[in-house]
């Protein structure tokens, strides 16, 4: 407990050691893993996890511990890394819960998401459709809608602007497709599914009033307040993140926003800052107690539970 919050993160990526071998795998006349591994290290001066997740996921519940942090909603944030994520899961369930990433270009996708949100402990998915060039409300998706519908899964569409840091490292190129960015398009999908919980990361990730029209449109669908929000600096409102703040609690409510702190990258471990800062905020804003409960624990746990 954060003074007199708990708190339940909403964004965080395990990057496990096969998470960084699966990505290895997307480059194109890449050398031998070990120095993959190696080169990925170097240039973004970070750490490596061995390949043990069992042993990262002890990392993670120290580094948690240390901030007296409750919970983590961890994401296997490449599709393939489930295995590892869910390791950690079943090693610390009451601290830690899943989601994990989907490839709309499987030819296994309703294979594997049935396996993943019926026989194991995932409680949801995340979805990126300007990466994988599709759009949320692809026929190609219906399936895997109704499937979310039916075991009451979590579904998080991240719109807006998309850097993936570890792509970056190990020299993969991110190319997004515009045309799919877009979170009004997420309108007609959470009007035909009523009853999934929708998710949009990043306060939109720069496509912030397009967002806010979502969610005073669909009231089941939430946002999350997760990383430095650097997309404010260029964001043609120029809103600082007080702003963003007020506007989100106008056409969210307390009741849908959820605090993230996109943490994930070692050693730099979990992103302390963002939590206080973002803390801060709200209590200058005088936002009251248990609206700033709901947010930093509440919201999450009616999500997601124990």
């Amino acid at each position: 407990m954060v003074g007199l919050f708990k708190i339940f993160d909403s964004h965080v990526h395990f990057y496990s050691n096969s998470f960084f071998r699966f990505l290895i795998k997307q480059k194109p006349n890449r050398a031998d893993f070990s120095s993959e591994l190696r080169s990925i290290a170097a240039k973004g001066h970070i750490e490596i996890p061995g390949d043990d997740p069992i042993q990262l996921a002890k990392r993670w519940i120290e580094i948690i511990d240390k901030w007296k942090i409750e919970r983590l909603l961890l994401v296997a944030s490449i599709p393939g890394d489930e295995d590892a994520v869910l390791k950690a899961v079943e090693a610390y369930p009451t601290r830690f819960s899943a989601l994990f990433t989907i490839d709309p270009n499987s030819n296994l996708l309703m294979e594997n998401a049935e396996t993943r949100l019926k026989k194991e402990n995932f409680r949801g998915f995340y979805l990126y459709p300007s990466l994988y060039q599709i759009g949320v409300s692809d026929e190609w998706l219906q399936s895997l809608y109704a499937l979310a519908d039916s075991v009451n899964a979590v579904v998080v569409v991240h719109f807006g602007r998309l850097k993936i840091r570890p792509r970056e490292y190990a020299g993969i190129s991110t190319a997004t497709e515009e045309a799919f960015a877009n979170p009004e398009d997420l309108i007609p999908v959470a009007t035909k599914f009523p009853n999934i919980r929708f998710v949009i990361p990043n306060f939109g990730a720069g496509k912030f009033r397009e967002t806010l029209a979502v969610g005073a449109a669909c009231q089941n669908v939430y946002v999350d307040t997760a990383g430095s929000n650097s997309w404010t600096q260029e964001h043609s409102e120029k809103i600082d993140l007080r702003g963003v703040f007020q506007q989100a609690l106008k056409a969210f409510g307390p009741g849908r926003i959820l605090f993230g702190s996109d943490s994930g990258m070692l050693p730099r471990g979990y992103r302390y800052d963002i939590l206080d800062n973002q803390m801060k905020l709200l209590q200058e804003m005088r936002v009251p107690v248990s609206d700033m409960k709901k947010i930093f624990y509440e919201n999450l746990d009616s999500l997601i539970g124990s």
